[in-house]
C-alpha cells in the first residue's frame, strides 16, 4: 500500500464496506468508480470476508483495500484509518460507506457544487433527530476541520468497545457534528430542514427516508439501501423507486434490482409493531408531513393548523401504541 500517495492525495476517501456474502457488489463498484472519477484516492475499509478475487475488483479501480474486524462499524474503520494515515494534506477528506445506492447524478458535479459554499465540513443530508447533525454516510472535511483538535479528540483516538448501535450513533454520528460545531467550525448540508417552521421543527424526522424522493429530485444523488430492503418506518411510496431512479440514472436500476434479489427484503412492520417508533413515521401521518414540507419548499407560509392537526393525530396514535407497548415490551 502506497501510504505516501494516500497521505499526499488532494482528495482522499475512507470508504467503509460490509457484505454478508463476502462480495463487492456491482452497485458498490459503480460508486467507487464515481469517486475515482471525482479524483479521490480511495481506501476501502471492509469488514467482509473478501477473497482475492473480490479484493481485485477494488484494486482494479486504483483503490486500496484493508480488511478489518467488525468492531465499531463504520466509525471504527474511519478511526483506524485516521490513526494510521494522518497526517494528510488533502484539500477534501471524505468519509463514506456502502449504505446507499449511488450515484444518481454526476458525483463530481455534486461535490463541486456542495463545496462552493463556505464551510469547514459538509454533508449530503442534515438530520434534526436527537440534535442537528450531518448524516454520516457522506461527510466531507476541509483541513480546517480534520486538523482541528476537536476532530482529533473524536476521530484520532482508539474507539472504545461499543455494542449498542444507538450509543454509537449518538456518540459519533451526532457527536462528530456537535463536537466540531462546539469548537466553532461551520457546516453545510446539500439537503436540510433546519429552516423549517413547521412539522420538521416540532417533530424532527429522517429526511433520507421520509423525503427520499424529494431529496433525489432536489439533486441528492443517493438512495438509502435500508429504505428499500427493510423500510422499518413503513414509507408508503418506496415502490416508486424504479421510476425515480430511471429518471436520473437508468443504468443503476438493474444493479439495485440484483442487489435486492441477492440480499432479499423484509416486509415492513405492521402499525402496532411500530409502537416504539416516533409517531411522525407512521404512514397515516405522512401526508401531513409531505403537505407541510411542500408548502415550505415552495415558499408558501406554513399553516398554523398543520401543527395542531399533527398534534391531534399523534395524540390519537399514542392510544394503540401504548397498549401494544404494554403487551409487548422491548
Amino acid at each position: 500500500m502506497d501510504e505516501q500517495r494516500i497521505g499526499q492525495a488532494s482528495r482522499l476517501c475512507f470508504f467503509a464496506h460490509y457484505d454478508e456474502d463476502g462480495v463487492v457488489a456491482d452497485h458498490v463498484l459503480l460508486y467507487l468508480a464515481a469517486l475515482r472519477e471525482a479524483n479521490f484516492v480511495i481506501v476501502v475499509l471492509s469488514t467482509a470476508r473478501l477473497d482475492e478475487v473480490e479484493q481485485a475488483k477494488i484494486t482494479a479501480l486504483g483503490a486500496y483495500v484493508i480488511l478489518r474486524d467488525n468492531q465499531g462499524m463504520d466509525f471504527g474503520g474511519w478511526i483506524e484509518a485516521c490513526i494510521r494515515f494522518f497526517p494528510i494534506t488533502a484539500d477534501l477528506l471524505l468519509l463514506a460507506n456502502d449504505s446507499v445506492y449511488a450515484p444518481l447524478a454526476d458525483l463530481a458535479t455534486f461535490i463541486d457544487q456542495l463545496t462552493t459554499r463556505s464551510a469547514d465540513f459538509y454533508g449530503a443530508i442534515e438530520s434534526l433527530e436527537v440534535a442537528p447533525h450531518l448524516q454520516s454516510w457522506f461527510l466531507l472535511f476541509r483541513p480546517s476541520a480534520y486538523r482541528s483538535a476537536a476532530f482529533s479528540e473524536l476521530m484520532r483516538r482508539p474507539m472504545p468497545i461499543i455494542t449498542e448501535k444507538g450509543t454509537l450513533v449518538i456518540r459519533y454520528e451526532v457527536g462528530l457534528t456537535r463536537t466540531l460545531v462546539d469548537a466553532g467550525l461551520q457546516y453545510h448540508a446539500a439537503f436540510s430542514l433546519a429552516s423549517s417552521t413547521g412539522i420538521a421543527k416540532h417533530y424532527p424526522y429522517n429526511p433520507a427516508h421520509v423525503l427520499w424522493r424529494e431529496a433525489i429530485e432536489q439533486g441528492i444523488p443517493f438512495l438509502k439501501i435500508e429504505l428499500l430492503r427493510y423500510n422499518l418506518v413503513r414509507i408508503t411510496n418506496t415502490a416508486e423507486w424504479p421510476a425515480v431512479v430511471t429518471a436520473h440514472a437508468p443504468h443503476l436500476v438493474p444493479l439495485i434490482t440484483a442487489d435486492l434479489v441477492r440480499r432479499g427484503t423484509k416486509p415492513a412492520p405492521g402499525i402496532l409493531k411500530m409502537s416504539h417508533a416516533p409517531s411522525v413515521y407512521w404512514p397515516e401521518l405522512r401526508p401531513l408531513v409531505l403537505a407541510d414540507y411542500r408548502r415550505e419548499a415552495t415558499g408558501i407560509p406554513i399553516r398554523r393548523g398543520s401543527i395542531a392537526t399533527m398534534r391531534l393525530a399523534m395524540a390519537i396514535a399514542r392510544i394503540p401504541r401504548r397498549l401494544y407497548a404494554r403487551l409487548y415490551p422491548r
